[in-house]
């Protein structure tokens, strides 16, 4: 269906196109410290909490990518350091007495393990942790890197869910992207998966790359909506200063990308065909089949925080403090041996840090209820702040307010990250008492914009 696309100009002049900068400004909140607080020793059980484990290696690099990885294959003792840091860490109470509902394997592409060191992580989870009965555990895996075997060690695993780095199946895309394989053998795996009966499998799609054509982006749909996707995550190419293909657009080697209004025309299409396929949205850039995938990770990432991270360069959040693993392989390994003990400074963050982010979260899953407003904001001056800020987003119709609660218009989707920055902002500036504490530079336990 065509529909009338967006020709209003907006309150934004640039596009924040990763969760990550809309939650730049809950930075000023954490508070580095020389000791540890109360919180982050206690065996007080937390609803639900999330695992994330890094794997920061590839098989060749991506053109668009400048991220926590190596292209090399893994250290042969990578999955056992994994194992031994969870099976210590599993002894304190901190970790030992919370229920985890989802764990993500993330990269860098987890898959360049070998099949066998997955299977111990994967076995070490089911043993120290107190999984729910129903947890999901996501494999990040690109189609060339994931192995027949792969597949029968996850289905022995307890693997329930797949975020397939696709990006496009247009050879000329592909090729420009630095995937691997055709777009013929990237929708056979897919299907493959589906095949030996893995429901939870979706893909990245990125739209906006260099020389793509509206031709090109309605090829892509056609063969997602031909397949039985859970779901997939679609995003506006990210590219990084550093990042091989920014060198080849300028030195010609590569089309140019399109402007703004490009990145919103294909955004705009591929949300409405899609949702008229069937798919409803279940965060910014997720649109997933009814029923199919709940994405408890970052749902339990915005309700909780409290992540548990492992792996070198992993970051997460647990009892209130903010960690993050070395990146560097030997460094790694030293901190696995120093285990449970951990070093100042330890960065720590608030109620009301933990209050904003549960809203931002909100917004990422496209608004939220007054209800929870109600619950997560109570200072009088940072609810005055944000009652202005959704009123002016009301008459720039990027939301609507009902009794009920607010929620993003499909142009706010466009702009959600642009949407929560700003109310990070507003509530920050609101916040009573004096000065905040200065901006503390914190890495993302992801490593890929592109989740």
């Amino acid at each position: 269906m065509d529909r009338p696309q967006s020709q209003k100009q907006g309150r934004y002049d640039r596009r924040l196109r990763s969760h990550h900068e809309a939650l730049a400004p809950l930075r000023s909140l954490i508070v580095p410290s020389e000791t540890m607080p109360p919180s982050s020793t206690s065996s007080d059980l937390v609803s639900d909490r999330a695992v994330y484990i890094h794997t920061p290696y590839c098989t060749h690099n991506c053109t668009f990518c400048n991220l926590n990885r190596r292209c090399e294959a893994p250290a042969s003792e990578y999955a056992d350091l994994i194992v031994k840091e969870l099976e210590t860490l599993a002894r304190t109470d901190l970790v030992r007495n919370a229920r985890y509902g989802a764990v993500y394997f993330g990269g860098g592409t987890p898959t360049v393990l070998p099949p066998q060191g997955l299977a111990r992580i994967l076995k070490a989870l089911h043993t120290h942790l107190n999984l729910r009965p129903d947890v999901e555990i996501t494999i990040e895996t690109s189609v060339s890197d994931l192995s027949d075997e792969h597949i029968r060690v996850f289905q022995d695993g307890g693997v329930t869910r797949f975020s397939v780095g696709v990006q496009t199946f247009v050879d000329r895309g592909r090729q420009y992207l630095g995937r691997h394989g055709t777009g013929r053998m990237a929708a056979q795996r897919l299907t493959d998966l589906l095949d030996v009966g893995f429901r939870n499998v979706g893909m990245d799609l990125i739209y906006n790359w260099p020389g793509q054509t509206e031709e090109d982006l309605l090829a892509d749909l056609e063969i997602i909506c031909s397949l039985d996707l859970a779901g997939l995550s679609f995003y506006a190419l990210i590219l990084m200063e550093r990042a091989a293909l920014h060198g080849m657009i300028d030195s010609g080697q590569a089309p140019p990308m399109g402007d703004l209004q490009t990145e919103r025309r294909f955004f705009e299409r591929s949300f409405d065909e899609l949702m008229d396929a069937g798919f409803e949205m279940l965060e910014l850039t997720k649109l997933v089949r009814p029923g199919r995938d709940r994405y408890d990770y970052i749902r339990i990432r915005y309700a909780t925080g409290e992540t548990l991270p492992l792996g070198a360069g992993a970051g997460g959040r647990l009892g209130g403090v903010l960690r993050r693993n070395p990146s560097d392989l030997a460094q790694y390994a030293g901190y696995v041996e120093s285990l449970p003990k951990l070093l100042p400074p330890y960065l720590i963050v608030n109620a009301t840090y933990r209050s904003i982010y549960r809203l931002l979260g909100a917004i990422e899953f496209g608004g939220f209820r007054w209800h929870d407003f109600d619950l997560w904001i109570r200072d009088s001056a940072m609810i005055d702040a944000a009652g202005a800020l959704f009123d002016s987003l009301q008459r720039d119709d990027l939301v609507r307010s009902d009794d009920e609660g607010l929620t993003l218009t499909r142009d706010g989707v466009f702009y959600g990250n642009n949407i929560a920055h700003e109310l990070a902002q507003a509530l920050i500036q609101a916040i009573p008492g004096g000065d905040r504490p200065r901006q503390h530079p914190i890495s993302h336990p992801h490593g890929s914009p592109h989740r």
